[in-house]
């Protein structure tokens, strides 16, 4: 259904750009970050992670092609951790707006998990911000548990 593809510089360059903003919008409304500076703090955790952009090492950026109709549909970025060498993370995976609900997601994170075999990984893990209910779905369907949950309240 899907082939994952190296990324390249160009794609690396807009998605980093809107991932960036993304990601520190979805800490704030998460209630892991406050609005003020979130941008600049996202992007200095993409500095810390992606130092030498698509040649940072231990991580692998690719985009999600439909297999019919060559259409890049979704991006995918894994990435080894020093403090779990049996795991892969899933730093992030994104199905195009228009894209989701096809079954790309699933066949991406398949291949994830074939990628992650391929580098002799045991584990694959991923972070999920607990307002994305539909990716919350995706993952607890396709196997992966809660090894530590974080919980917060405004007072």
């Amino acid at each position: 259904m899907v082939t994952l593809v190296k990324m390249t510089e160009p794609d690396f360059v807009v998605w980093k750009e809107r991932a960036v903003v993304e990601y520190a919008a979805d800490k704030v409304r998460a209630g892991n970050d406050m609005e003020d500076g979130a941008v600049e703090r996202s992007r200095k955790d993409f500095e810390r992670f992606l130092p030498n952009g698509l040649s940072s090492e231990g991580h692998y950026l690719f985009s999600i092609v439909d297999d019919e109709t060559k259409a890049k549909v979704g991006i995918l970025w894994l990435g080894s951790i020093q403090e779990a060498p049996d795991m892969i993370w899933v730093y992030d995976i994104e199905i195009d707006q228009k894209q989701r609900g096809k079954g790309y997601g699933t066949a991406a994170l398949k291949l994830a998990e074939e990628k992650a075999r391929e580098l002799g990984k045991k584990r694959i893990g991923l972070q999920v911000f607990g307002h994305n209910k539909d990716a919350l779905r995706l993952y607890e369907r396709l196997g992966y548990k809660a090894t530590n949950i974080a919980m917060a309240k405004l007072v």
